[in-house]
């Protein structure tokens, strides 16, 4: 069975290193803007939420790219060619989970797992992002946040109602 990234709310401290380490690897600079991982922080609340590219089953990024550039690999992973990247954003729109973003020319980018060792898991000290086979564990931790799709918005107000909603459920 292949392995999952999975995120574990609970667990974030909150210390954005997986976004640093993802902008290294992925733009060759400490940008976090540019991560393909985002964390929201709630600081009056201490609480933060990881987000994560869940590489849909029924991809609605993939359903919505009308360049073609949106393909699966061979482990499942929802990857993206920027040379078919016609820059519309309407894959941005789709993702109701806030994972697909457009950099400064357009050009959509999102998660792809490092290629099946994500640099984010090796960072996440706190175990708060883990890269394993699913158990009914993980997979009832995953299912709770993927119930928590949000249809409109930016991509980073997706995120944060995804945030809110993870938070009221964790109290």
């Amino acid at each position: 069975m292949k392995k999952e990234l999975i995120a574990n709310p609970d667990n974030c401290t909150g210390c954005n290193r997986c976004t640093y380490i993802c902008s290294a690897v992925k733009e060759g600079a400490i940008m976090p803007s540019m991560a393909r991982i985002k964390v929201s922080n709630i600081p009056f609340r201490g609480y933060s939420v990881p987000h994560i590219c869940f590489h849909c089953p029924k991809a609605d990024c993939m359903e919505a790219c009308s360049a073609g550039a949106f393909s699966r690999n061979d482990a499942g992973v929802v990857i993206i060619n920027a040379e078919k990247c016609n820059a519309c954003g309407a894959c941005v729109q789709a993702c109701t989970y806030g994972m697909v973003e457009q950099d400064s020319a357009g050009i959509a980018y999102k998660c792809d797992l490092c290629d099946g060792d994500p640099a984010c898991v090796r960072e996440c000290h706190a175990e708060a992002l883990i890269h394993v086979t699913p158990n009914p564990g993980t997979l009832q931790l995953k299912a709770a946040q993927m119930k928590s799709r949000t249809r409109s918005g930016t991509p980073r107000e997706k995120r944060r109602q995804m945030a809110d909603r993870l938070l009221k459920s964790a109290r």
